[in-house]
């Protein structure tokens, strides 16, 4: 008798333990990090290497970055403020990761699209 409640006694403890334990907790849960963060960086790193690069040597002075995206994989769209700062010109390029190399650029000056009011 002793030995049966014994039983039951351990079994109500670890049962309600279960219990308590499979309770609402709060959800942690751990994503993983995007496994191309690094990657991505050292891409970016050479986008912007490879391109100011290109831009210096077809006669352009890079004043700043002024973005760079990768628009799908392998593929970086870089805009680099033209000297001097503030003038508006932009070099647009078309780098291609995966061959290390500028595949287009585009200059755009610097009043092209602005409207300025009237009197």
């Amino acid at each position: 008798m002793v030995r049966q409640r014994l039983a039951l006694a351990l079994f109500l403890s670890s049962a309600l333990l279960g219990v308590g334990c499979a309770g609402p907790t709060q959800e942690r849960r751990m994503y993983p990090e995007p496994p191309n963060t690094v990657q991505q960086e050292l891409g970016y790193n050479d986008v912007i290497r490879i391109g100011q690069e290109y831009a210096t040597s077809s006669g352009y002075e890079v004043a700043e970055v002024a973005e760079a995206v990768r628009v799908r994989p392998n593929y970086w769209r870089v805009r680099f403020g033209l000297a001097p700062r503030g003038s508006g010109r932009l070099l647009e390029l078309e780098f291609d990761e995966a061959q290390r190399r500028v595949v287009g650029s585009t200059e755009v000056g610097g009043a092209a699209g602005r409207t300025t009011p009237g009197p």
